[in-house]
This record gives structure tokens, C-alpha cells and sequence, in this order.
């Protein structure tokens, strides 16, 4: 089972903050309001992905195989690090 989902990508692009992030924390995905790396978050939080690099890597007219795809790849690099 992938630990990177397009739900992780949809709920990532329909964040209000434009600082969200999809991190990893003990082996869960999730999505937080903001960049840990930016204050200094806690060393075990993996940060996948931003908002903002998903919505460049998308482009606007980003359709459902596009999404999948990117979370596939997400999720191959996640595992290629011991995720």
C-alpha cells in the first residue's frame, strides 16, 4: 500500500495556506498548514512536497492521471529514501 496518495495531493492543493506541505511523520503521510523545514520542525518530519511545487509541477489544467502519476513518483522516491 502507498504511503503517498492522490487523496495526500488533492487535500495538499485544496489547502487555504499557500505554505502547506505534504510531510511524513512516523511512516503517516499527512498535510500540515505550513513548511516544518521553514521553522524548524521536528527532525523525524519528512517533507514530501509543497503546495506551491505541486501547483508548478501540475500546471493549472492538471487532470486526475496527472495527480496519480505525481503521487506514484512521490511515492517511489519516498521508498527509494527507507520510507
Amino acid at each position: 500500500m502507498p504511503t503517498i496518495t492522490p487523496d495526500h495531493l488533492h487535500a495538499l492543493l485544496a489547502s487555504a495556506d499557500r505554505d502547506a506541505a505534504l510531510v511524513v511523520v512516523a511512516g503517516k503521510a499527512t498535510v500540515v498548514p505550513a513548511d516544518p523545514s521553514r521553522d524548524g520542525g521536528p527532525e523525524e518530519t519528512l517533507v514530501i512536497t509543497t503546495r506551491d511545487a505541486v501547483i508548478a509541477e501540475l500546471d493549472t489544467g492538471a487532470n486526475e492521471e496527472q495527480i496519480e502519476r505525481l503521487a506514484q513518483r512521490l511515492d517511489v522516491a519516498l521508498e527509494s529514501l527507507g520510507g
